[in-house]
């Protein structure tokens, strides 16, 4: 899926936003999950999952790459 990566309320949280959806994501490379750019990520969504950051459905990432 692809968005644009924002701050989370928590500063160790950042979401994707769809458009549609916000996701929290988990285990994304920071350098590459950087707020303000447009990313592609690949994962698992984990509704289920508890976090710290209370925003977003989970989504624990297996690759994340920045758009162009």
């Amino acid at each position: 899926m692809e968005g644009t990566v924002v701050a989370g309320v928590e500063a160790t949280c950042v979401l994707l936003q769809t458009g549609s959806e916000n996701y929290l994501l988990l285990g994304a490379d920071p350098r590459v999950a950087v707020p303000g750019r447009r990313i592609a990520v690949r994962g698992k969504v984990e509704p289920g999952m508890a976090t710290i950051c209370m925003q977003g459905t989970p989504l624990v990432v297996s690759e994340a790459r920045a758009i162009q």
